[in-house]
């Protein structure tokens, strides 16, 4: 989330002890203010003990940071808008060939079924979809299939993925936008722009 902001020299490696751990845990903490984030009664030992609820509001914090740096770069230094991110998708499938295909915004009930994702997954990389494997996604366990497989692509092109598949078929906007930004920003790192990069066929 922000590189170079640990000093590893202050980082037990191989903690064997509890001791070791709770130090880690609470530079963990440590960190964490230095981020600025609100970390207000939350110490290593609730870490170490698995508190889900302090830990949740930790890594919460870290996807928000995350989200905010990939919108920044994606946006050439200025946090980029929902219109951005959407003209961005729309222009990438339409690159790919399929002028159909489209999304009007991530409130766009359509986005349930998941082939617009598959569509803009396929122009990160054309082979990246067994178009076999995606259904019409009329039913809710069609859509279900074509959200979870949706997920999968996008973590094995390297796409940092937060949402659930429950997102997708209940088209959840921030979530929505979150992913699609992170699927931006994996096309910009590739050196890719507006157009796709080809999309294979669904026949």
């Amino acid at each position: 989330m922000q590189p170079g902001i640990v000093s590893w020299r202050k980082v037990n490696l191989n903690p064997k002890n509890k001791f070791k751990k709770v130090a880690n845990c609470n530079y963990a903490v440590v960190l964490g203010k230095q981020m600025k984030f609100s970390l207000v009664g939350i110490g290593g030992v609730d870490v170490l003990d698995g508190n889900k609820k302090l830990i949740l509001a930790i890594v919460w914090q870290l996807m928000h940071r995350h989200t905010m740096n990939v919108l920044t770069m994606i946006g050439g230094g200025k946090k980029a808008d929902e219109a951005t991110i959407v003209a961005w998708a729309n222009a990438s499938v339409a690159g790919a060939g399929k002028e159909d295909s489209t999304m009007r915004s991530f409130k766009d009930k359509t986005l349930a079924n998941g082939l617009f994702l598959m569509d803009l997954l396929s122009t990160l990389n054309a082979k990246s979809i067994n178009w076999e494997l995606v259904t019409a996604g009329e039913t809710e366990e069609e859509r279900e299939g074509n959200a979870k497989y949706v997920i999968s692509v996008a973590r094995k092109l390297g796409c940092c993925v937060f949402l659930t598949w429950e997102d997708i078929t209940e088209v959840k906007p921030k979530m929505m936008m979150t992913f699609v930004a992170s699927l931006m920003h994996h096309a910009l790192g590739r050196g890719g722009g507006g157009g796709g990069a080809g999309g294979a066929s669904k026949n």
